[in-house]
């Protein structure tokens, strides 16, 4: 028996690091896949990060969802395009630097140390007997900086009156020249998140879980500088909005990458921005219609959705605690003599029931 499901929308895999943002948008099915590419390189000594994906298709095989019964099921999610091979070349020196496939779809760049301000980079994508590239880039050399802050309020968010949310804001110092310059910002969260601590004989607590995730995925936050006349002066964005709930009960950081980007990036930002504000419904790539920055070098008339970034980029962190939100906080995860094991959240008795986390403190947690 087979069981068939379409779901209708297209969800595009766009990442910064190794978490996922999510966007949705209708599109027709067509008669084969397309590529969908999402990556950033930047001047920072961590990983550099592509993830590839293929749209549905009319000729899409449907998976199996069930072995023991036998069931199959067909939706329209991308799935993670694996065997590809990945290269960063440097175009004025032809030095390539070759990805891994670390996961499912997801390509990460460890040895790459940088090169000189005048290289232009590109992304080499071989699938088969297709050749995709990206278009040449710089890194840009100027940069603001940022200087962070949070506050707590309260907001009608649908039926809701009086829902609780922090805000993430920045004063942003803003390049010491005139015009030529862009810059976005991306911000993504970290937080502590307590596991149930039973009772034993040793009195060992259990493991550290830290949670990742994006705090407002669809927040496109960006400045023009062509449009300004301010030359190291100030400007304040809010960066991001976040529900508060029990994940503000322990430490709760929020890392913000500020991202000084080319004209034609911001461009494509700037159209994705402007689509998510018109729908309210985004995933991090947007239908054809935006053209991004990628191109099959034998069917230059093919269609490659997302966007490869070359970037500059500063990263700026601030984190709160129990003590700063001014909101009542019920622990969802506190033991109860009598309550029974079955009774409690997998998330309380499991760090991996997050679809993102790890059992050990990031290398940066304790540097505040």
């Amino acid at each position: 028996m087979k069981k068939l499901k379409i779901l209708g929308v297209l969800i595009v895999f766009l990442s910064l690091n190794s978490c996922v943002e999510q966007i949705e948008f209708e599109l027709e099915k067509l008669e084969r896949e397309r590529l969908i590419v999402s990556g950033i390189l930047t001047n920072l000594n961590e990983p550099q990060v592509v993830f590839l994906s293929e749209t549905t298709s009319k000729a899409r095989k449907p998976l199996l969802a069930d072995e023991e019964n036998r069931i199959f099921t067909l939706n329209d999610l991308p799935r993670p395009l694996q065997g590809a091979r990945v290269t960063l070349v440097d175009a004025s020196q032809g030095r390539p630097w070759v990805y891994q496939e670390t996961e499912p779809g997801k390509y990460e760049l460890s040895d790459y140390l940088g090169t000189g301000s005048n290289s232009e980079l590109y992304l080499e994508i071989r699938v088969g007997d297709r050749v995709y590239r990206s278009r040449p880039q710089k890194i840009p050399e100027v940069i603001g900086s940022d200087e962070l802050s949070f506050s707590f309020e309260r907001t009608r968010l649908k039926d809701n009156p009086d829902a609780a949310q922090v805000l993430i804001k920045t004063a942003v110092t803003l390049p010491d020249q005139v015009g030529d310059y862009y810059l976005r910002w991306a911000v993504d969260e970290a937080y502590f998140w307590d596991l149930t601590f039973f009772p034993n004989p040793f009195n060992t607590p259990p493991p550290p879980c830290i949670v990742f995730g994006f705090p407002d995925p669809e927040r496109i936050t960006l400045i023009n500088g062509d449009l300004l006349n301010k030359p190291g002066g100030k400007s304040t964005q809010i960066v991001a909005k976040r529900l508060v709930d029990q994940s503000f009960l322990s430490r709760h950081y929020f890392t913000v990458r500020q991202l000084s980007i080319s004209k034609n990036t911001y461009e494509y930002w700037r159209r994705v921005r402007e689509l998510v504000n018109n729908t309210g419904s985004v995933f991090d790539s947007p239908p054809a219609s935006i053209q991004g920055n990628l191109y099959n070098v034998n069917n230059p008339d093919e269609v490659v959705l997302g966007y490869f970034e070359v970037a500059r980029a500063k990263v700026s962190r601030i984190y709160t605690t129990f003590a700063d939100v001014p909101f009542f906080l019920g622990k969802s995860c506190e033991y109860i003599p009598s309550k029974r094991l079955d009774q409690y959240l997998p998330t309380c008795l499991n760090c991996n029931a997050f679809p993102n986390s790890q059992m050990e403190y990031p290398e940066w947690w304790f540097d505040d």
